[in-house]
């Protein structure tokens, strides 16, 4: 903002506590606010009362919802609220940048190649954001960029913004410094090629403390500026820190045609990122607002965890592979086995239980009744109603257990023998509760198993017991306290630079606001790198890696050069420290 003419007398706008005066424009007013709710500073851009043309007023009517639409973009000023007071002044409320701006910066130092490349990326990546929304800016320049409280910059002042294939209004302004030639000729011009030189020129700005043709001591009006960004080449920046690809990047972006600049800020950002990389710097991140594809919905997203399978229905009369039981063999029928592994178990009638089955179920239906004459197979459960046995009722749920008559008077001998089924379906369920005990003989094979069991049995039994006997006479196992270790060896010490040579010979060189640093490598080796960083009596700088041994480093706010440097082996060893300040 420029301090020619003094601002007006703030207005007063209600839920707003005037503070300060931040700066003056030629169409506008920044004041330092306190809002009321929620509470927090605020910067305030009212219009001059004076300008209230209709052209004026369509430029900040359109520079607030311009700032709307782009706000959320980490390097672009938040918009907070757009409102005309009583007395009929417009204003716009937006985040408050406490930090100076960049204009301010490079007008007490210049920047160094890092910071600037830096810059150049986020502002470029705000900038591309505001091309691909159809705003050009059109206005870019160091003093509108802001500085947030967190060190980042933010693009501000979309006052003469945009369509970017609009011409601008007769009565917009224009910053001449760095505005393109085609700025000075009549007719529209290209809203992005017009903000990426005017980019480069701020870049170029940053690193050279002026203006890209601004001659120190020379005549710098505005007649002369114009004439020599129409004719004159682009100045070298003449820093030995600035590679010569850098130097090719801010001419590519500031050429004389359109056509021959970037095609797109992201272009331009992503060269300057190359440069970066050259440098072994840190690469800043290109942020801008990918495209958000639409998938279509999956109908099973919210049903994976509760899907419900179809229900298997098994019928027992197929033929799977069943398993073989063993079976218990009556004394009159020695011959029968097992019954075959094709022949699953049927249930249909219930043994000894005369009449009708009705109500019986299998797998979820009915089972048909059969007459009095078909043959009775044992069933897992049986109907009471069909009645009691001529012995007795039968236990319900327990088919193949006597009655109490049952137990007090077995059946003689001579009964009825059970048919084949029968006996082999009543060791499907492993029980032989249904006949006398002098009836049923286990076969062979089954009662060498029993003994091997009751071994087994015994075998676990005497185990527990010798178990519980030394636990109580030992105690519990002492487990190791997690909190409590041994001696152990520990880990040898990695020194830092402990084995390495520190720099020596570290002698200056002044040059252009600032110092050429060169030392000397008292033991070079294979992969050898170096780390510097500029100091001050306040702070240390972040150090960054070169290869070469001498680095350019800017004069700080005491008017010295002042650096730290260290020898980085290639095992990632380093050297102490070697600090030094010049003057």
């Amino acid at each position: 903002m420029s301090s020619k003419r003094p601002p007006v007398a703030p207005p007063d706008i209600p839920g707003y506590t005037f503070i300060s005066v931040l700066g003056s424009g030629g169409f506008s007013d920044v004041y330092l606010y306190d809002q009321d709710r929620p509470r927090r500073k605020v910067a305030v851009k009212v219009l001059l009362a004076d300008l209230k043309t209709d052209g004026a007023r369509r430029r900040f009517e359109s520079e607030a919802n311009l700032m709307a639409q782009l706000s959320t973009h980490p390097y672009i000023v938040t918009i907070y609220q757009a409102e005309v007071t009583d007395a009929g002044h417009s204003y716009l409320a937006m985040e408050y940048c406490s930090r100076p701006s960049l204009d301010v910066r490079y007008r007490r130092a210049r920047f160094s190649v890092d910071e600037a490349l830096s810059v150049g990326i986020q502002v470029a990546s705000a900038v591309e954001t505001a091309h691909r929304a159809g705003i050009a800016h059109r206005d870019i320049k160091p003093a509108n960029i802001l500085v947030t409280d967190y060190n980042r910059p933010a693009l501000t002042d979309f006052g003469i913004s945009g369509t970017m294939d609009a011409a601008q209004d007769d009565d917009a302004g224009m910053s001449i410094p760095w505005s393109p030639p085609e700025s000075f000729a009549a007719g529209a011009s290209d809203g992005v090629k017009v903000d990426i030189w005017a980019l480069g020129a701020t870049l170029y700005t940053l690193l050279a403390g002026h203006s890209p043709f601004v001659i120190p001591g020379a005549d710098n009006s505005q007649r002369e500026l114009i004439s020599r960004i129409n004719s004159s080449p682009l100045p070298k920046l003449g820093r030995p820190d600035v590679p010569e690809a850098l130097e090719l990047v801010l001419a590519t972006a500031m050429s004389k045609s359109p056509t021959s600049r970037y095609s797109s800020a992201k272009a331009f950002a992503r060269d300057l990122m190359r440069v970066q990389t050259d440098l072994n710097l840190s690469v800043t991140p290109f942020e801008v607002q990918e495209d958000i594809v639409h998938e279509e919905a999956d109908p099973d997203t919210h049903f994976e965890a509760t899907r419900v399978r179809s229900v298997v229905s098994i019928d027992p009369d197929s033929h799977p592979s069943a398993p073989t039981f063993p079976s218990v063999v009556p004394r009159s029928n020695p011959g029968i086995g097992a019954r075959p592994a094709s022949q699953g178990p049927q249930i249909n009638s219930v043994p000894g239980v005369t009449g009708s089955t009705t109500g019986l179920t299998q797998n979820g239906s009915t089972v048909p009744s059969q007459g009095a004459g078909s043959k009775t197979r044992p069933d897992a459960f049986v109907d009471t109603a069909a009645g009691p046995t001529a012995a007795g009722p039968t236990v319900r749920g327990f088919p193949s257990v006597l009655s109490p008559t049952q137990w007090a008077s077995p059946p003689p001998r001579g009964a009825q023998e059970p048919d084949t089924d029968a006996v082999l379906a009543s060791t499907v369920h492993r029980s032989a509760l249904g006949a006398p005990a002098q009836d049923l003989v286990p076969a062979p094979a089954s009662k060498k198993r029993l003994w091997l069991g009751i071994g087994a049995g015994g075998v676990l039994a005497a185990a527990v017991v010798v178990g519980i006997v030394l636990f109580t006479n030992g105690g519990a196992p002492t487990q190791a306290d997690p909190f409590v270790t041994g001696p152990s060896t520990p880990p040898p010490a990695v020194m830092a630079g402990a084995e390495v040579p520190a720099l020596t010979d570290l002698v200056a060189t002044a040059s252009n606001g600032g110092a050429v640093w060169t030392w000397t490598n008292p033991a070079p080796e294979d992969g050898d790198k170096y780390l510097w960083a500029a100091i001050s009596a306040v702070e240390a700088g972040q150090f960054k890696p070169i290869t070469e041994g001498h680095v350019f480093v800017t004069n700080n706010s005491n008017e010295a050069s002042c650096v730290s440097v260290m020898l980085l082996r290639k095992n990632g060893a380093t050297s102490p420290e070697t600090k030094k300040c010049f003057p």
